[in-house]
């Protein structure tokens, strides 16, 4: 079992980032990032004030060599109960303008998550819903607890969710099963959850951080430039034709193979031994 400081972290974490309202972040001598959701007493629901913080972490990611995957959970029993429906008078009395370039900085937020050249983990222990939903599948990976539910109600409210859902999860789970979730309000628990394409691993509830941390740290051995290219070529060519699918292979193939991990690869192969990555 992993073991936990008493702040509720895994124990040997090097560096943290102080200073943090509405989440908590630190990053283990691994390479691994943990993210931390902590407004449990609002079932982790985030406000502007959590989105930024969530940036400046990203944000950093991009720059912290040190952190090679990224994780994001939530404290207590939710991951992320989507937008604080507190917050919703603000919003409705915007300008129909001003509600659109304030919801471009929510969006801004799960992109900037799409975008980071290296994996990130979603690791849904419990409630998902609304725009927790959209954080999830903005993450390149989603490992859930088998007591995981995710609900997109906004239908219930006269609105739709529109941070990613409708955009994003289309090619992930299929239009009928979309339109379940979105139209009819349709909840999916963990196990339908991977049965469905939503996550990538559903395990018991009291193996999650171990199960996450265990493909965090296999994704830490694998070549950084390689994967931050995957991760870009993969994720345009869901909107783009083939032959563009095509071109954009070759040109990441084209800037990979000429750099020294390339090289270790192909030497490791040949000699039989583990490669030894160190993203140049």
């Amino acid at each position: 079992m992993t073991k936990m400081t008493s702040e509720g972290l895994p124990a040997g974490f090097l560096e943290q980032l102080p200073n943090f309202k509405r989440i908590s972040f630190a990053a283990d001598s691994d390479g691994v990032g943990l993210l931390t959701l902590r407004r449990s007493d609002k079932l982790n629901a985030f406000d502007e004030l959590m989105l930024r913080e969530i940036r400046q972490v990203v944000w950093q990611a991009n720059f912290n060599d040190k952190i090679k995957v990224l994780m994001i959970v939530g404290d207590g029993r939710a991951f992320c109960a989507g937008r604080d429906i507190m917050g919703l008078d603000y919003e409705n009395n915007l300008s129909t303008a001003g509600y659109r370039a304030y919801v471009r900085a929510n969006h801004e937020a799960f992109d900037d998550i799409e975008a980071l050249e290296k994996p990130v983990i979603a690791v849904i222990n419990g409630i998902c819903a609304g725009g927790g939903v959209e954080l999830a599948i903005a993450c390149d990976f989603r490992i859930a607890s088998e007591k995981a539910e995710f609900l997109l109600p906004e239908n219930q409210l006269g609105v739709i969710p529109a941070s990613g859902a409708c955009s994003r999860m289309i090619q992930m789970i299929g239009i009928g099963r979309l339109k379940e979730m979105i139209m009819a309000v349709q909840p999916v628990d963990g196990v339908k959850a991977e049965r469905i394409g939503l996550v990538n691993q559903v395990v018991p509830a009291g193996q999650l951080l171990d199960a996450a941390y265990a493909f965090a740290r296999s994704l830490v051995s694998l070549a950084p430039q390689a994967v931050g290219m995957a991760k870009h070529i993969i994720n345009t060519c869901q909107n783009v034709d083939t032959e563009t699918g095509r071109l954009l292979e070759r040109l990441g193939q084209s800037v990979l193979i000429r750099t020294q991990d390339n090289k270790e690869g192909m030497s490791a192969f040949k000699e039989k031994r583990r490669p030894k990555f160190n993203g140049n």
